[in-house]
């Protein structure tokens, strides 16, 4: 059974439900992104050597019917998101998102008519395959408690925000064929730190007057900062590459965010053991082994980035 509990709305722990929720999160997050690539692209000069999106163009982004559906879909899909981390630990929920990296490719596959080949399939096969003997390891393992130690958490964050905004500068003035993975990864950081802060937040709100708890004030301000942050990274990220490799990103680097953020700051990797933990990693890098080859057999995230035909290159003095 699966009461709801009146004061703050919250589930009892639930993990196979939980898988459910989030497997239909990713189909929405997928699709929601494709349509934001679309948006995008229709913004953005794709032959400038840099494509990071100004305030005129983003105001105008905000204001597109498509982008707003993408939002509004994507919005669907972190709310499934949000239930799926109460009812179960960051470790077992988060990693499942990765399967929205099979949902994009073949939904961009459908809408620019791309033939999906037998090699992507055998790369979506491999991606499934390691975030299904991820999911089941850490379901078996993973703490269902959690542990709300303020020191670790400020620190935790702290160390993510440094990372993430790191990323997002490379994504600014990096390499120009590096920046839509740069931008993705920072926001990818961020994202995973908003993964573990819902958790954290659905923890402390169980508490009586948890707004009175330093815990809440630490969690709550990085919650909207994460999220707030990641998403302007992530748009940006869309404007310099394919979706494709948005999604692959962001469905790699954000669970191993999470997941580490729950298992180092939160305390729920107390009952991992070794073997486990060998098996955690020997499956997810097979799963981020298969984003790889989507990465590589897609038309249009394996395509390089050039100049109009009509135009020559431009000379670097």
């Amino acid at each position: 059974m699966l009461p709801l509990i009146a004061p703050g709305f919250l589930l009892e722990q639930n993990i196979p439900l939980a898988i459910a929720i989030v497997v239909g999160s990713s189909v929405a997050y997928a699709g929601g992104s494709t349509m934001q690539h679309l948006a995008v692209s229709r913004l953005v000069d794709v032959e400038a050597e840099n494509r990071a999106m100004n305030l005129r163009q983003l105001w105008r982004l905000i204001r597109t019917p498509l982008w707003l559906l993408g939002l509004f879909t994507i919005f669907i899909g972190a709310s499934a998101h949000i239930v799926a981390l109460m009812l179960a630990p960051v470790t077992v929920v988060q990693p499942v998102g990765i399967l929205a990296v099979p949902w994009a490719v073949l939904m961009a596959a459908r809408i620019h008519r791309h033939t999906v080949t037998r090699p992507m399939w055998g790369a979506v096969a491999m991606t499934i395959a390691g975030i299904v003997l991820f999911t089941l390891l850490s379901a078996t393992a993973a703490s269902e408690h959690t542990v709300l130690d303020p020191t670790a958490i400020a620190i935790g964050c702290g160390v993510i925000v440094v990372i993430g905004t790191t990323l997002g500068l490379l994504g600014w003035k990096g390499p120009v064929r590096a920046r839509c993975l740069m931008w993705a990864s920072g926001g990818s950081f961020f994202y995973g730190l908003s993964a573990g802060m819902v958790k954290a937040t659905s923890e402390v709100m169980k508490q009586d007057s948890f707004h009175g708890s330093p815990v809440f004030w630490i969690v709550a301000p990085f919650l909207l900062i994460s999220y707030g942050v990641g998403g302007f990274m992530v748009q940006q990220a869309l404007a310099n590459g394919p979706a494709e490799i948005t999604v692959g990103s962001m469905t790699t680097t954000d669970p191993i965010v999470a997941v580490s953020f729950g298992l180092v700051v939160l305390g729920e990797g107390v009952h991992i053991t070794p073997l486990a933990a060998v098996g955690m990693v020997i499956a997810g890098a097979l799963s981020v082994w298969g984003v790889v080859q989507l990465s590589r057999h897609h038309p249009d995230a394996a395509r390089p980035v050039s100049a109009p035909a009509s135009q020559p290159d431009p000379v670097v003095t």
